[in-house]
C-alpha cells in the first residue's frame, strides 16, 4: 500500500474545514461558436465552442513574483570536498543498494555534489515538477480551462430549450460541482424552466480513465482516479456520514447527487467503535456500505467514480431538476456541433494557481489532467502519450539531460516511472535561472510549514526551503531549492528507492547541512 493518504486521514483534516460561498457571476452574454482550434490552442478552452461571460467566482490574486535569490559567494575546492564528505555521510546508512540518485547543484548550476545523479530511479511524486515545468512553458501561465453550458438556440421566451444542453470541457482538474451548480443556477436566473436533456461532450482528451500503469491495489483510493474533459470535483464523490443512535443506522448523503450512483448497505451507529467502511463493487460507481461510527461523530469520505461523462450527465440533470428546470429525455454523451450559444462559461484560475494548489498537496488528478493538456496543445490530440512527448521533447529543446527516463503518466504514481536526480535538479535550476515570470520557486511549499512539507522537521526557517516531496511504498523523494547562509540559492534533487533505513530524516539533515554553508 502507498503511503500517499488515503480518504479515512483526508476525512479527518476535512471535519474542520468550512466552504465559502462562490462569488456572484458575471451577466450572461450569448455568442455565436468559434472553432475549436482556435479556442483550444489560444485560450485554453473546450472544443467546437467559443469562450463568452467569465465566470467572476474563477477569478484571483496573480501569484507573488518571488524574492530576489540570496547572493552568495562562490565554492572553494575545499568547502566542495567538505560538503561532498558530509553528505556522503548522512546518506550511506540509507542508501541501500543500488537504486539511488543525488545531487546538489549551486546557484550557478555547477554541480557541487553527486552520487549516481543520472540513474534512474522511481522518482514517486517529485516526478510532478517535470509536467510542472513543461506546462508553464508550453501553456503559458496566462492559461486558464474553461467549461461551458451551451445550447443551438438561446433560452425561449417562455423559457424553453427544445433541444440539447451541451456540458463542453476542457480538463479542467479544479471544476467543482458548486461552480457547475452556479452555471445552472444562472441559466435558471435567465428564465430557463425546460430543456429537452443534458448532453456531456468529452471530447476534448482521449485514452483510457484510469491509466493502465496504476496498481489495481488503489483502485478506491482518492488519489487515484479517472482522467476526463469534463472532471469534476476531482472525479469522486463524497460520502458525508454522521453517527446518529447507538444501535440505529447512521445518516448516510453522497454529494453531489447523481442517478448514476448506486449505494447500498449501511453503516451503524455505535457507542464507541469507529470503523466505517465504503466500498467500491464491480459495477461502476456502485457501493457497499458497512462498518460503525461513533453516535454524534461526522466524517467525510471521498471515493473514485467513474464512467465519467455519463456520471457528470446525471449530475447536471439532477441540478437543473432542483433548480426547478425540467428534462424530457435521460442524459447523453456525445460531441457538441460546430456551432452553438454559448449560455455559460466558466475560467478555472490562473496556471500558476492550478500549480501551486497541485505541489502543495500533491494531487495527482491534477498532473494527469495537464499531462494531456499539454497532449492536446502540441498535436490537438490530448492523450497521456501524446503529453509525454510533449514535455520529453520540451525537455531536449532546454537542454534537460534525461538520461534512463521513462514516464507513463504525469503524477509519479506509477511504479515504473524513472527519473534521474540531475534531471529534476536540472529542471529547478534553469528554471530558477531562466523561466523570468514562469518559475517554479514560488509555487512549491515551503518546508516545515505548508502542504506535504508541513510535518518535516527542519532546522532552519520555512522560508529557506521550498521543495517538492515523494513518496511510494519503496520510494522516498526530496527536491526543490535551499537558501545557504553563504553560498546563495542551491538546487538539491534526492531520491532513494528501497531504502534500509528512514531517507526523509536524511533530506532533511542534508538540507539543514547545506543551509548551514
Amino acid at each position: 500500500m502507498k503511503n500517499i493518504g488515503n480518504s479515512r486521514r483526508r476525512s479527518k483534516r476535512s471535519r474542520a474545514r468550512k466552504r465559502r460561498a462562490l462569488a456572484g457571476l458575471a451577466a450572461l452574454i450569448l455568442v455565436v461558436l468559434v472553432a475549436w482550434f482556435a479556442l483550444h490552442r489560444v485560450l485554453g478552452g473546450p472544443p467546437h465552442v467559443a469562450r463568452v461571460a467569465r465566470d467572476a467566482g474563477a477569478l484571483e490574486t496573480p501569484t507573488p513574483r518571488p524574492l530576489p535569490a540570496p547572493v552568495g559567494r562562490p565554492w572553494t575546492p575545499a568547502e566542495i570536498a567538505r560538503v561532498r564528505g558530509e553528505l556522503r555521510a548522512i546518506f550511506a546508512p540509507v542508501k541501500g543498494d543500488v537504486r539511488y540518485s543525488l545531487v546538489v547543484l549551486d546557484a550557478s548550476g555547477k554541480t557541487i555534489y553527486e552520487d549516481h545523479a543520472d540513474r534512474a530511479v522511481a522518482p514517486a511524486s517529485v516526478q510532478k515538477l517535470v509536467v510542472s515545468f513543461a506546462s508553464l512553458n508550453l501553456l503559458g501561465p496566462s492559461y486558464r480551462f474553461h467549461t461551458i453550458l451551451a445550447a443551438s438556440q438561446g433560452i425561449g421566451s417562455d423559457g424553453a430549450l427544445d433541444g440539447d444542453l451541451w456540458l463542453v470541457g476542457s480538463g479542467d482538474p479544479s471544476l467543482r460541482s458548486e461552480d457547475l451548480r452556479a452555471g445552472v443556477a444562472a441559466l435558471a436566473r435567465a428564465g430557463l424552466r425546460s430543456v429537452g436533456r443534458v448532453v456531456v461532450d468529452p471530447s476534448a482528451m482521449r485514452g483510457p480513465e484510469i491509466n493502465p500503469h496504476w496498481s489495481a491495489q488503489d483502485a478506491n483510493e482518492d488519489y487515484q482516479t479517472a482522467t476526463s474533459a469534463v472532471s469534476l470535483d476531482g472525479d469522486t464523490a463524497e460520502f458525508h456520514v454522521i453517527g446518529t443512535t447507538p444501535g440505529a443506522p447512521a445518516r448516510v448523503s453522497v454529494v453531489p447527487k447523481s442517478s448514476a450512483l448506486h449505494v447500498s448497505g449501511e453503516i451503524e451507529t455505535s457507542g464507541g467503535s469507529d470503523d466505517v467502511i465504503i466500498a467500491a463493487m464491480a459495477a461502476p460507481n456502485t457501493f457497499y456500505l458497512h462498518g460503525t461510527i461513533p453516535a454524534g461523530v461526522e466524517e467525510k469520505y471521498w471515493l473514485p467514480v467513474h464512467d465519467i461523462p455519463r456520471y457528470d450527465g446525471a449530475v447536471l440533470d439532477e441540478m437543473l431538476r432542483e433548480a426547478g428546470v425540467t428534462t424530457a429525455r435521460p442524459p447523453a454523451v456525445g460531441a457538441a456541433p460546430l456551432s452553438s450559444v454559448v449560455l455559460w462559461d466558466h475560467r478555472s484560475k490562473s496556471l500558476p494557481a492550478l500549480l501551486k494548489a497541485m505541489l502543495y498537496v500533491s494531487d495527482n488528478h491534477y498532473a494527469e489532467q495537464l499531462l494531456r493538456s499539454l497532449g492536446g496543445n502540441a498535436t490537438d490530440v490530448a492523450d497521456d502519450a501524446t503529453g509525454i512527448a510533449a514535455e520529453t521533447q520540451y525537455l531536449h529543446a532546454r537542454g534537460i539531460p534525461t538520461p534512463g527516463m521513462h514516464v507513463v503518466d504525469g503524477s509519479g504514481l506509477a511504479e515504473s516511472n524513472r527519473i534521474a536526480a540531475i534531471t529534476l535538479a536540472r529542471i529547478l535550476s534553469d528554471s530558477a535561472l531562466s523561466d523570468q515570470g514562469a518559475e517554479l520557486y514560488p509555487l512549491l511549499p515551503e518546508g516545515g510549514k505548508d502542504g506535504t512539507l508541513k510535518y518535516y522537521d527542519f532546522a532552519i526557517s520555512p522560508q529557506r526551503i521550498h521543495a517538492k516531496t515523494g513518496h511510494l511504498s519503496d520510494a522516498a523523494s526530496l527536491a526543490g531549492y535551499v537558501d545557504t547562509t553563504h553560498h546563495g540559492r542551491m538546487v538539491f534533487a534526492f531520491m532513494i528507492n528501497d531504502s534500509p533505513g528512514d531517507p526523509d530524516t536524511a533530506y532533511v539533515r542534508a538540507v539543514d547541512r547545506l543551509a548551514a554553508w
